[in-house]
């Protein structure tokens, strides 16, 4: 299983769907204009197509932001290894549309137990949160831990992915759930993303006729 699991505040997430998505909106958007669309209308259009620009940059910003941190703290940091010793889950709540519905971004932390090199003290660190659950995709234990030079904050590297994901896990004992805001919503938006770039190709195509 060759795959990268990053943190949530390093994940670009629906960039690539996004930047598809403006392409083909002022594409469409030259295309009615050229046609002899109204004025007021291609000015509604072009600033509502500004949304998803303005989403895009700020989410690869701030995932450029974090990876950079942890670039910095691989190459100017101190390494050791680590043990996971276990998982926590955490629901964050925040309001969703007009009515204020109260929903939950889901997020996983892994607990490493790291050795102090000079005491020999046991200390237990707790990595960023995943969005995704990230335990199940793992083959083993052992990962590797690197400290920025501040010593504050602890970045985790070389995971053992397995081949399948059928292979046992380091936590096969725990339940399985049902995750409704990794597996569920991301696949569900990524396929709306799909759909509206194939008919908004297929407006464009049939408008040049």
């Amino acid at each position: 299983m060759k795959r990268k699991i990053r943190p949530a505040e390093e994940e670009m997430g629906n960039v690539v769907f996004l930047i598809l998505f403006v392409i083909l909106w002022y594409s469409s958007l030259i295309g009615s204009f050229l046609n002899g669309g109204t004025h007021t209308a291609a000015l509604l259009f072009f600033v509502a197509g500004l949304l998803p620009v303005y989403t895009a940059v700020t989410m690869i910003r701030k995932a450029l932001f974090y990876r950079r941190q942890r670039a910095e703290a691989i190459a100017y940091g101190s390494s050791q290894l680590g043990w996971i010793r276990s998982v926590v889950r955490q629901d964050v709540p925040y309001q969703s549309g007009k009515n204020n519905s109260l929903r939950y971004h889901r997020y996983y932390y892994l607990q490493v137990d790291i050795t102090d090199p000079v005491t020999g003290v046991v200390n237990t660190i707790t990595s960023q949160g995943y969005r995704k659950p990230i335990h199940r995709y793992l083959a083993s234990n052992q990962v590797r831990i690197y400290t920025d030079r501040s010593g504050w904050k602890h970045y985790l590297e070389d995971f053992q992915y397995k081949e399948r994901m059928k292979d046992p896990g380091i936590f096969d004992d725990r339940p399985m759930e049902f995750e409704e805001t990794t597996a569920g919503s991301g696949h569900v938006v990524q396929i709306l993303f799909v759909v509206i770039f194939i008919l908004m190709a297929l407006t464009s195509i049939f408008q040049n006729f």
